[in-house]
């Protein structure tokens, strides 16, 4: 390098391998290093190569809050030159370079070549320039036009955005091409990729990474690797790969399609290699990439030699040795336990295999925080169960679509649109995976769930999981001018809340009901309540607790009319007047008991616990405040059983007893404090239970275990749910019989999947092996 005194660089922004290697790269080089980042923890900013660390928004968030930051912090901290991380951060950055070049050297071409090094097409006609064989590729305006495109290529097809970040629904977001199988799943994808879009003929052949550094219409540095493992292993960002000679005449090519673009900068164009021995580029990455741990490790040190030519320097021409191999350690790790579950064991065990000369995008012994901060990423509350709980249907079902002996082309099918039904979508149709969600959406809640019911779980336990985080009670109450209750929300709030969610994140669901779901040679036939049948190679049942209401001895002999359970207490306007006894110490037995008391019921609760555990808030205590700090953030269960509970990875791999343990205190009968006073006017006996009831004309005599009796008009049960998945009435005894079921529940998993492939269960059911 020509600059050994220290020179202050400004990382922005984006995919978080690249981002640190850059970072670590710069700092061995000898400059210092600013990163801006957006998310908690950012691993580039737990690195030792950081200096100070930066938090903005994200450009796809808010662009101008993160321009506006980045001016800022070049005008105060006097940095010499400025690196982009992603597609976004690069855009943004060169539509306002009037602004930021004031202040640090940007290194950028023309706001035009920048456009232009985003855009599929220009990279599609410049290749064929420079010499590159490009499969057929038809620009099309319209869902018609791209169908028509589809059909006359022969599916399966790439469909492409026209650039890599575009804009739908009001939002804009970075999007990768995507293989597309069938008509259906192109009618639903196509809108989310603009308009117009790209159709492009599938090819098939192995992935060649060639990066460097391009200036002066020469290569300054090159490293050429082959990928080895994707993640996902169908298609996907290389989870394992190797550095290579290039290829004959193929830097000589690349320069030409570079200058033919006026790009010149850090880059990395993704080709695939066809078995003739030719290349089809397939993107461009026109800045820092995520793989670029392993140029660093061969010898290429991409963005010091870039920051050196900016400077002024001279750098001579550098070339990545072969033979280094690049390693994604949890993406790895994914593709392992990919190839394990679907039987391909020397697939597995070649992931396996150490390997010498090795770089890892997280790992360094020497700067070991950031692969901690990755660590936590991945450990957060929620995003196992939120995200990487379903992962497992998305690959697999490409999987199954690429296996020639499967000839099903259809969705996945969710049966279900409560808040886990509506999630699960939204996690799919994010990884663009087609969708088809059956039910009304909160059907339960609307028609079950009783008037004026307020959550147990307080504000912060209520969100409904969605794979941007982008969709929780705090954005709805920003978006729709309105404040919800705390601590906890009533059930209208609640229910307005989830129909914003289900507008932003799936849209309008099908409201028929699945009348019955049987295997079909080797998928799922599904008869709809009109008789429409249909197939699915994958289903998630996301059908909520409503068959599972509790309804013990001495109880579930009498009559329906006069013994309810509290999910059927929709309208309580017919019991004012009555006589109600309730049974149970928790929050729906305890909530009903004061709703009914409320209007003007006469209501008597019996509870068999010597005393109630209240769920306090706002405890001013030293004690109090210590709880409230460490809390599990689902609320549910004590410090010592909730966190457990609260990770589910964590929680299903603990032995049977610890399990049993965890859930039994979980979901031990607990009452929100708020409910003491509204319970008055209610007659509470602890210790007390049923030993006898009978029906007396329109009454039901209740015998206590004290010799007492009482009679009432009504009886309301608040004993919970007992879970059995084959009490799900579209469920064929068939299917239901092909289940492992251990207790009603059925054995799950690592991607919430029974043990009949494809079936999969989400809520309640999921408890056994994943936590309540």
């Amino acid at each position: 390098m020509t600059s050994k005194s220290p020179i202050r660089v400004l990382l922005t922004d984006g995919e978080e391998r690249s981002v640190l290697a850059a970072c670590r790269g710069l700092r061995a080089a000898g400059f210092e290093v600013d990163a801006v980042a957006g998310a908690h923890p950012a691993p580039t900013h737990w690195s030792r190569a950081c200096g100070s660390r930066l938090h903005l928004p994200h450009p796809l968030v808010d662009e101008r809050a993160f321009v506006d930051g980045l001016e800022q912090a070049g005008r105060q901290r006097g940095y010499s030159l400025l690196l982009t991380g992603s597609d976004a951060s690069l855009l943004a950055v060169s539509a306002h370079r009037s602004r930021l070049e004031p202040h640090m050297r940007l290194g950028l071409p023309s706001h035009e070549t920048v456009l232009a090094s985003t855009s599929k097409c220009v990279l599609t006609e410049e290749a064929v320039a420079a010499g590159f064989v490009e499969p057929e590729t038809v620009v099309c305006a319209g869902l018609p036009a791209t169908l028509a495109a589809a059909r006359r290529l022969g599916f399966p097809v790439v469909l492409k955005p026209v650039r890599s970040v575009v804009s739908h629904a009001g939002r804009s977001k970075h999007l990768g091409s995507t293989t597309v199988f069938d008509e259906r799943e192109l009618e639903r994808m196509a809108p989310a990729y603009g308009d117009p879009c790209l159709i492009q003929a599938h090819e098939r052949g192995s992935v060649t990474s060639f990066a460097g550094v391009f200036a002066d219409g020469r290569l300054l540095a090159t490293a050429v690797s082959r990928y080895q493992r994707t993640w996902r292993p169908s298609a996907g960002n290389a989870c394992y790969s190797r550095t290579i000679d290039p290829p004959r005449g193929l830097s000589e090519a690349m320069c030409d399609l570079l200058g033919r673009m006026g790009w010149h900068g850090i880059f990395e164009v993704e080709l695939i290699e066809r078995p003739d021995g030719s290349f089809v580029p397939i993107d461009l990455n026109p800045r820092v990439y995520g793989s670029l741990a392993l140029a660093l490790r061969a010898g290429a040190n991409l963005p010091a030699i870039w920051c050196d030519w900016m400077l002024g320097g001279r750098p001579r021409p550098v070339l990545a040795r072969p033979g280094v191999s690049y390693r994604w350690e949890d993406a790895d790790l994914r593709h392992f336990l990919f190839q394990l579950r679907h039987g391909n064991t020397a697939a597995a065990m070649e992931v396996l295999q150490p390997r010498r000369d090795t770089a890892h995008p997280h790992l360094e012994l020497a700067d070991p925080a950031p692969f901690a901060a990755r660590a936590l990423l991945l450990a957060r509350p929620g995003w196992r169960n939120a995200r990487a709980s379903l992962e497992r249907a998305v690959e697999t079902q490409q999987r199954s679509r690429l296996d020639a002996r499967r000839g099903r082309r259809g969705e996945v099918v969710i049966i279900g649109a409560g808040p886990y039904g509506l999630s699960a979508a939204a996690h799919l149709r994010h990884a663009g995976v087609a969708v088809r969600v059956f039910g009304e959406p909160f059907e339960f809640w609307h028609k079950q769930m009783p008037q004026g019911m307020i959550l147990r779980s307080r504000k912060r336990s209520s969100h409904i999981a969605d794979p941007e985080r982008k969709l929780t009670i705090d954005r709805y109450e920003a978006a729709e001018n309105v404040t919800v209750s705390t601590p906890s929300l009533t059930l209208e709030e609640f229910l307005a809340y989830g129909a914003w969610y289900q507008r932003h994140a799936v849209g309008d669901t099908d409201p028929r009901k699945v009348r019955r779901l049987e295997r079909d040679n080797g998928a799922f036939g599904l008869e709809l309540d009109d008789g429409e049948r249909l197939t699915a190679e994958r289903v998630v049942v996301a059908a909520g607790l409503f068959p599972f209401g509790d309804r013990p001895e001495p109880w579930a002999s009498l009559p329906e009319s006069l013994v309810h359970h509290s999910a059927e207490l929709h309208d309580l306007r017919g019991f004012a007047g009555k006589r109600v006894f309730v049974v149970g110490g928790g929050q729906s037995a305890l909530e009903s008991a004061a709703l009914l008391s409320e209007i003007g019921a006469d209501v008597e609760v019996a509870i068999r616990a010597p005393g109630i555990e209240w769920l306090t808030d706002g405890d001013p205590s030293l004690r109090g405040s210590l709880r409230a700090r460490t809390a599990p953030p689902t609320d549910v269960g004590s410090v010592v059983s909730g966190w457990p509970a609260a990770a589910p990875d964590l929680y299903r791999r603990l032995p049977a007893p610890a399990r049993v343990a965890v859930s039994s205190r979980c979901l031990l009968p607990r009452a929100s404090d708020w409910l003491r006073p509204r319970l008055a006017d209610v007659r509470v006996e602890t210790g007390r239970w049923a030993i006898g009831a009978e029906s007396a004309g329109d009454t039901v005599r209740v015998t206590l275990n004290d010799g007492s009796e009482r009679i009432a008009d009504s009886v309301v049960l608040g004993t919970g749910y007992r879970v059995d998945v084959t009490r799900y009435p579209f469920i064929a005894p068939e299917l239901a019989r092909a289940i492992d079921i251990v207790g009603g529940y059925p054995r799950l998993s690592a991607g919430l999947e029974s043990s009949v492939p494809g079936l999969h269960f989400v809520g309640a059911p999921a408890s056994m092996s994943f936590g309540p």
